[in-house]
C-alpha cells in the first residue's frame, strides 16, 4: 500500500472519531510528523502506525511492512506476545533479547513493551511489588509523559501496549494491598473499552484480562454479586471469541461467589464446569488445586468427582 493511502487511512480515521492530531499523537510522535504521515510526505515506521491505528481502534490487516528486518522483529514480538498471554515463560528472556537487538535508537514504542516483558519476567522472581509498580509506571511515562495517575493515564487514548501495562500496574497494587488503586484502574479500563472504537481481535484479547483480574479484586472486597456479573460477562466473551485461557478461571470464580451467595447448586455446576475445562485444556495442577481446595473448604471434591463421573 502506498504511503500516501496509508496516511489518509489514519487521518479519515481520526476525523471520523472526531480526534485531533494532538490528541492522537501524543506520547507517540510530535504534531508535525503526524501531520506530514496524513499528508503522505513522511514514511512512518510500522510501530508507529501500529500505536497510530490501535489509538484510533483500528485493525492492522491494511498495514505492509517496509524491510525484512520489520518482519522478523515483527514476527519476535508476536511470539514474545503468545507468550506472554499464555504464561509460557520458557525462552522468554532469550526472546526479549532478540528483540532488543533489533530496535533502533529512539525507537519508543518497540522500547517500551521490550521494557515490559523484561519486568514481566523480573516480577517472577521479585516480590518488591512497589518496586515493580514504580518500573511499571517510569515505562507507563515513556509514551504517557504528564503522569500516570489513574486520571491522567486514562485521559485521551490508548495504544494496547499502555493498556496492557495499566492491567499489571493494577495486579501489582492487588499484591502489594492496595485493592483500592487497582480498582480503580480495572474499572477505568473497563469503561475505557465501553466507550472507545477497539479493534475486536484486541477487545477480545484485553477485555477479559480485565473483567477477570476485576472479578479477583471484588472477591476479595466480599462483593459477591458483582463477581458472577462479571464472571458471565467474561465466561460469554470467551465463548463469543473461541478463547478460553480464562474460560475455567472465570468459572471457579463465579463458583466461589455463588458458593458465598448460598447458592450452592449452581456454585458447584461453575465448579464442574471449571474442573472439567481445566480437565480439557490438559492443565492437571489447576485441577488438583481445586480439587484441594475443595476438600478443605466445603468437602465438595467428592461431589465434583462424582458429577464428574456422571458425565
Amino acid at each position: 500500500m502506498a504511503v500516501y493511502e496509508i496516511g489518509n487511512y489514519i487521518h479519515d480515521m481520526r476525523v471520523e472519531r472526531g480526534y485531533s492530531q494532538e490528541e492522537l499523537c501524543f506520547g507517540i510522535c510530535s504534531v508535525g510528523n503526524l501531520s506530514k504521515i496524513e499528508n503522505g510526505t513522511r514514511l512512518p515506521n510500522r510501530k508507529t502506525v501500529e500505536a497510530l491505528t490501535q489509538r484510533l481502534g483500528c485493525g492492522e490487516t491494511f498495514l505492509q511492512y517496509s524491510s525484512r528486518e520489520e518482519m522478523q522483529q515483527v514476527e519476535i514480538c508476536s511470539r514474545i506476545v503468545r507468550k506472554i498471554t499464555n504464561y509460557d515463560y520458557e525462552g522468554l528472556e532469550e526472546l526479549t533479547d532478540r528483540f532488543e537487538r533489533t530496535i533502533a535508537k529512539g525507537d519508543i514504542l518497540n522500547s517500551q513493551y521490550c521494557r515490559f516483558t523484561r519486568i514481566i519476567l523480573k516480577q517472577r522472581k521479585n516480590e518488591d511489588w512497589a518496586g515493580i509498580i514504580e518500573e511499571l509506571e517510569e515505562t507507563l511515562r515513556m509514551t504517557k509523559p504528564n503522569g500516570i495517575e489513574v486520571e491522567t493515564a486514562l485521559k485521551g487514548l490508548l495504544t494496547y501496549n499502555e493498556m496492557v501495562i495499566l492491567i499489571n500496574i493494577a495486579r501489582a497494587y492487588r499484591k502489594l494491598g492496595r485493592r483500592d488503586k487497582a480498582i480503580e484502574i480495572l474499572f477505568g479500563l473497563k469503561q475505557y473499552m465501553d466507550t472507545h472504537i477497539i479493534d475486536r481481535r484486541e477487545k477480545a484479547q484485553k477485555y477479559p484480562m480485565i473483567l477477570f483480574n476485576l472479578s479477583n479484586l471484588l472477591l476479595d472486597e466480599k462483593k459477591y454479586s458483582h463477581v458472577v456479573e462479571l464472571c458471565n460477562q467474561g465466561i460469554a466473551m470467551e465463548k463469543e471469541n473461541n478463547r478460553f485461557c480464562l474460560f475455567p478461571k472465570f468459572l471457579i470464580n463465579r463458583g466461589l461467589a455463588l458458593l458465598e451467595l448460598q447458592e450452592r447448586e449452581q456454585a458447584k455446576e461453575s465448579f464442574i464446569k471449571g474442573f472439567c475445562a481445566f480437565y480439557a485444556l490438559g492443565d492437571r495442577t489447576q485441577c488438583e488445586k481445586l480439587q484441594n481446595f475443595l476438600k478443605e473448604n466445603w468437602q465438595m471434591e467428592s461431589i465434583i468427582l462424582h458429577e464428574i463421573v456422571e458425565i
